[in-house]
């Protein structure tokens, strides 16, 4: 507990500097990136490993990617959505003291101590900005926490991300009625974004489509009854998005080939994801999908949520990793509507 205490000081008094914050600027994907030219030389490809993940859109897409700038440019750079400062202390260049200086004591001795090495600190600049700080007392040191703890570095780049689309995506107004009225007709909702409107209703189909354009999007929610002693793998699920392809999604087809399948979490509900390619068999079209499905005991119901975009000629991660964030917020409480909607 004085460990946690002593850190929340520690990234108080680095966040508190900045009086006055305006909106952090610039895309999502590029981490500016502040190293001496010898360290980054020693550490770049163990460190672009865990942090530069990609996805296919058809493109493939680094999700975060790093990109190094000489101190001297901090400035042109101060409001960008991520920043990163890396170096050891036994370091002399331009890079290590102005992050040595920017360190208080405590934090410096906790370094040293091996005790602590990763310091993200929230809108310390900008709002919306993560502010990351990566110091290790020696090469050695900061080259094993990297390939032992990299995913750490991912994890809060990742977590700012999840953070600012979601006041992205709901700062301004949400189809509130929407929601309501999936809940009242059906028995369970999401969050649905402003902008967003309810393209397709068939009950009898146990179907819903809801879309917005520029770029296009859709949500398509399907459900059937029962499903608590199912087995529901992956290739239930590519069945059910082909299905959902050929029926309701104007006969496009799914690429199998670059299909990836993954386990998430929407706060305690444990949900299974796919995430491929879309196409169509006579218009030049095709994007990203992901597709979730799980087991609902509160309706005693299979819920398979699909999720896809098409949006020739620009980043595709950023919009598909927006409608997931969406989806996640599923419910099938109305005491979650309730909250909801006051």
């Amino acid at each position: 507990m004085k460990r946690l205490i002593l850190l929340s000081l520690i990234l108080f008094t680095l966040f508190s500097c900045e009086p006055y914050k305006k909106l952090a600027v610039g895309n999502d994907g590029p981490v500016y990136t502040f190293v001496d030219d010898s360290l980054w030389a020693i550490i770049e490809e163990e460190i672009r490993k865990p942090v530069e993940k990609e996805i296919r859109t058809p493109q493939i897409e680094r999700i975060f990617h790093f990109e190094t700038v000489p101190l001297s440019d901090f400035k042109d750079y101060r409001a960008s959505k991520n920043l990163m400062f890396i170096t050891t202390l036994d370091r002399k260049d331009r890079t290590s003291l102005y992050v040595q200086r920017m360190l208080p004591d405590t934090a410096l001795r906790m370094i040293e101590k091996g005790e602590r090495y990763l310091f993200p600190i929230k809108e310390k600049l900008a709002k919306r900005q993560i502010f990351i700080i990566l110091a290790a007392p020696d090469d050695e040191a900061l080259l094993t926490f990297i390939r032992n703890e990299g995913n750490s570095i991912y994890d809060a780049l990742n977590k700012a991300f999840i953070e600012r689309q979601f006041e992205q995506l709901y700062y301004k107004a949400e189809e509130k009625e929407i929601t309501k009225k999936l809940f009242e007709k059906y028995n369970f909702s999401f969050r649905v974004p402003h902008s967003y409107q309810i393209l397709e209703e068939n009950p009898n189909e146990r179907i819903i489509q809801l879309g917005r354009t520029n770029p296009y999007r859709w949500v398509t929610i399907y459900w059937q009854k029962g499903g608590l002693t199912s087995v529901l793998d992956e290739r239930w699920a590519v069945t059910m998005r082909h299905w959902l392809s050929l029926n309701y999604l104007d006969g496009t087809y799914v690429e199998k080939r670059f299909l990836t399948h993954r386990l998430v979490h929407w706060g305690n509900r444990p949900v299974f994801n796919i995430r491929g390619l879309w196409g169509h068999p006579e218009k030049t079209m095709g994007g990203p999908f992901s597709s979730f499905y799980f087991y609902d005991g509160v309706t005693d119901r299979t819920y398979f949520i699909d999720v896809c975009v098409w949006a020739p000629g620009q980043i595709k991660n950023v919009y598909l990793r927006q409608m997931e964030l969406m989806v996640s917020t599923f419910f099938t409480s109305e005491k979650v509507l309730q909250e909801y909607m006051k």
